[in-house]
This record gives structure tokens, C-alpha cells and sequence, in this order.
């Protein structure tokens, strides 16, 4: 059971740092002071060549922050949920 948090852990993490860095995209992109058109301010695009390509729009932008912090947020209550499980266990 342990392994099975520490693995649900290190996935909340991930997805709650890409959720952060959508976050900032969005924000970056509703200042059109910044950018000469709608730029990318990921640093997972810097790294891994993620959200890349010239079809990114302040919706699709909202869309995927929207759809990630969802995402995180049933991490977080998935990962309640096992801690539950294993004290239960323990």
C-alpha cells in the first residue's frame, strides 16, 4: 500500500505543476501587452516541446487549465482515498 501512495503522490504533483503552468499560460495570454499575439510562458514547453504549434487561443487555453485542474482535483481526492485505505490498514 505504500508503493500505491507514494505513486499517487508523485502523480498529483505532476499533474498539479502542469495545471500551475496552464494556469499561467491562460493568465499570460489575456495580457496582450506581453505578447504579439498569444505566446506560450511554459516552462514545459521550454522543456518538453508540450503545447506546441500555433493553434493555441485564449478558449483553448481556458479549456485545457479547466480540464487539468479537474483532473488534479480528483488526484487530490483519489490520494485522500488511499491514505484513508491505508490507515485504515495500518
Amino acid at each position: 500500500m505504500k508503493k500505491l501512495q507514494i505513486i499517487s503522490a508523485a502523480i498529483l504533483v505532476l499533474s498539479v505543476f502542469v495545471t500551475i503552468d496552464l494556469g499561467v499560460n491562460f493568465a499570460y495570454s489575456l495580457v496582450p501587452e506581453l505578447n504579439d499575439g498569444i505566446g506560450s510562458h511554459s516552462i514545459l514547453q521550454g522543456w518538453f516541446g508540450i503545447f506546441g504549434g500555433s493553434g493555441w487561443t485564449k478558449r483553448t487555453f481556458l479549456s485545457a487549465f479547466e480540464t487539468s485542474l479537474w483532473i488534479s482535483f480528483l488526484l487530490f481526492a483519489e490520494n485522500i482515498v488511499v491514505w484513508l485505505f491505508s490507515r485504515r490498514e495500518g
